[in-house]
């Protein structure tokens, strides 16, 4: 038997970012099933996938079930009782979703790996709807296992942090790798990756695009770009470094980002600007900048 819970669904088009114009998205019920896993697990799990998107800044939230709250609200406030009344609900608030994502929660794994040591893994689907047409554009599993930064990326950013902050940066690594004392605190460590997984992959299905506006001359591998808070951009993300350019096709002329590198974000300085270096690559990147090729990022 199954039951169902609100689940967030959060889509943008990248064109809409870049305006500063967020996609209006909207929730969908989410199954689980309730033998297996409780209400309350499926609630908190709920509550992170929203906060974790909510934070990201690159949507409008509209929650499905408010909207009939909404617009009673609205109707009962055109009356004559509320003709002069200045406390109207804002219209903005009862748009419809241009997009909504199906899911459910697959499975959520408690294992006492040996006494007092337990490890939790959360599995979810999702899938992304066109609100128009119902079809679905996309199938997506994520789940809460949390990958750490590589040796590569360790070794660039290790200067960029003073000797406190980058053993706080290994000591929330090592919290998420390690085994915990019970099964709820594992469960509730595994939240936190799976919120930062879903980001990701949303993400990566639909990368932003901004400029690269200069290089500094002391630090050779750090660079302006421009996209900041207004973004969603954070400090401590991978970005990936493109060359553009523009190839035919027919009588179509389609954009082309090819990967070239990675950079992590160092700090972002205001809703439209932030501040990178790179990863990899840096020789043939350099090049590139050199021979006036044109170069980007697309945040994920």
């Amino acid at each position: 038997m199954k039951n169902t819970i609100t689940f967030l669904c959060l889509l943008f088009a990248a064109l809409a970012i870049k305006a500063q114009n967020k996609t209006t998205i909207a929730f969908l019920p989410m199954s689980y099933d309730e033998q297996s896993i409780s209400s309350n697990e499926a609630k908190i799990i709920q509550e992170t996938v929203i906060n974790g998107f909510v934070s990201s800044k690159r949507f409008t939230v509209v929650d499905r079930e408010k909207l009939e709250e909404i617009e009673k609200e609205k109707k009962l406030q055109r009356t004559e009782a509320f003709m002069d009344s200045e406390n109207t609900v804002a219209e903005g608030l009862g748009k419809g979703a241009s997009y909504l994502v199906d899911g459910s929660i697959i499975a959520i794994s408690n294992s006492e790996i040996k006494k007092n040591k337990w490890t939790s893994t959360i599995n979810i689907q999702i899938r992304m709807l066109d609100v128009s047409t119902g079809e679905i554009l996309h199938t997506e599993t994520v789940n809460s296992v949390f990958t750490p930064f590589n040796k590569d990326i360790k070794k660039v950013i290790k200067p960029y942090y003073s000797k406190d902050e980058y053993k706080r940066l290994e000591e929330k690594e090592k919290l998420l790798l390690d085994s915990s004392s019970t099964s709820s605190e594992a469960f509730n460590l595994a939240l936190i990756p799976l919120s930062d997984n879903i980001i990701k992959a949303t993400r990566a299905l639909f990368p932003l695009p901004a400029n690269i506006i200069g290089w500094k001359k002391k630090e050779k591998h750090e660079f302006t770009f421009g996209a900041g808070t207004a973004a969603g951009v954070q400090a401590g993300q991978i970005i990936d470094v493109v060359k553009t350019s523009t190839i035919t096709m027919g009588d179509k002329e389609i954009e082309r980002n090819e990967v070239v590198g990675s950079a992590w974000v160092i700090r972002v300085d205001d809703q439209n600007f932030s501040v990178a270096t790179l990863i990899n690559n840096q020789k043939d990147i350099k090049k590139a900048v050199k021979n006036g090729q044109p170069l980007g990022v697309l945040v994920r």
